[in-house]
């Protein structure tokens, strides 16, 4: 007696001869019933560079000082010229050679000198009969900051007693003595003459301009 199946076990015979012929096709087959190897293949690529010099030699501008690339500053037509040298020797930061008191009262007075007319056109009170002397002691006023700013620099950067921190040696590698204004005594000697000078140059400035009564036109 021939035993019939049931549905249910016809259609997961269906079902499971289905999904082996999709197995079967999901890997794929090359000529020699061997699969394909999809393995990724790594390609190195090489390039040369070559450095070709010019027939005609360029002529640089701007180029480490001296040649020396280590030394950090740069030689331009404009800070190597021979007048931007001899301008920037004669400032009194950078004449060594003269003691740190009269270059502090140098500075001091230019600066004294030059302070009034802006406190004296631009302050508060510029519209009124006191613009003159509220200017120019609001000038002296800003020289005893500097000064006070000057002081406490030197009192932070330099130790008593101590040589001067400044370079004894030239660029060129001529030997030079070194700037006493990088010391303390001498940082000191130089914020007195700035206060000496910064209130001489605001009271000469008051004095032409209100004793004198000169035709200024700040006044």
């Amino acid at each position: 007696m021939a035993t019939t199946s049931s549905p249910m076990a016809s259609q997961l015979r269906r079902s499971f001869s289905s999904a082996t012929n999709v197995r079967r096709l999901a890997v794929p087959k090359g000529i020699s019933s061997a699969p394909f190897d999809f393995s990724s293949t790594k390609r190195t690529f090489s390039s040369t560079v070559r450095a070709v010099q010019s027939d005609k030699p360029t002529f640089q501008v701007i180029q480490p000082i001296n040649g020396d690339p280590f030394i950090g500053s740069l030689e331009t037509p404009v800070t190597s010229s021979p007048l931007i040298a001899w301008y920037l020797s004669n400032l009194p930061a950078y004449r060594t050679a003269v003691n740190p008191l009269l270059r502090g009262v140098e500075m001091g007075l230019a600066h004294g000198f030059l302070l009034v007319g802006p406190f004296v056109k631009a302050g508060p009170l510029r519209n009124t009969a006191y613009a003159g002397s509220a200017g120019s002691l609001a000038a002296a006023g800003l020289v005893v900051i500097l000064s006070m700013c000057l002081t406490i620099y030197g009192i932070s950067s330099f130790k008593k007693g101590e040589p001067s921190i400044a370079p004894s040696l030239t660029l060129t590698g001529r030997k030079k003595q070194p700037d006493q204004l990088q010391t303390a005594e001498g940082w000191a000697k130089f914020t007195g003459g700035f206060f000496f000078g910064g209130i001489s140059g605001v009271t000469w400035a008051y004095f032409l301009l209100y004793v004198l009564d000169l035709p200024y036109f700040v006044k």
